[in-house]
């Protein structure tokens, strides 16, 4: 009898049988062996990425402040890129002090907000999430923090990777 030869799925680790990968139903996708699970996943994403590259853009005033743009308490911090670009007018997520009532004391005894930080497992990315924690310190001397907490967690996106997620609280 011969022996078969049961691969890994490189996604989530399960068992993929040689059959699955010559009917068609498990395989690689972007250079990684998936499977069927997986590479149907996969497979999705990557047409559901090709569709959202031909839609057209929506141009048009929006109500509210604008990314990237200045608000009452000064100006919103923007996610940045290695590059340095500005990431707030690709849609991306800002931190608008501006946009809450009570106003940050660093007197208080007590935490009054928070923010979450979060960064990959490797050395590249956690080094640059804590450039990203002393930026924002440094930029608003009404920032005081009163405690952290960290833990280990899932982030879903293209894949789901660990991240370490840094949770400020100030």
């Amino acid at each position: 009898m011969a022996e078969e030869r049961v691969s890994t799925c490189e996604g989530c680790g399960a068992s993929i049988y040689p059959e699955h990968v010559d009917s068609g139903i498990a395989g690689y996708h972007g250079g990684r062996l998936l499977c069927p699970h997986c590479f149907t996943d996969a497979q999705k994403a990557a047409e559901l990425a090709d569709e959202e590259d031909l839609k057209p853009i929506a141009v048009g005033e929006e109500e509210g402040p604008r990314l990237g743009q200045g608000t009452a308490m000064g100006q919103s911090t923007s996610i940045h890129g290695f590059s340095g670009d500005t990431l707030a007018s690709a849609g991306a997520i800002t931190h608008d002090e501006g946009r809450y009532n009570r106003v940050a004391d660093p007197q208080a005894p007590t935490a009054l907000r928070c923010r979450t930080f979060h960064s990959k497992l490797n050395e590249g990315a956690v080094a640059y999430m804590n450039d990203q924690v002393n930026t924002w310190v440094d930029a608003d001397p009404s920032i005081s923090i009163k405690f952290a907490t960290s833990t280990i967690g899932v982030f879903e996106g293209k894949q789901k990777d660990p991240h370490l997620i840094l949770t400020v609280f100030y």
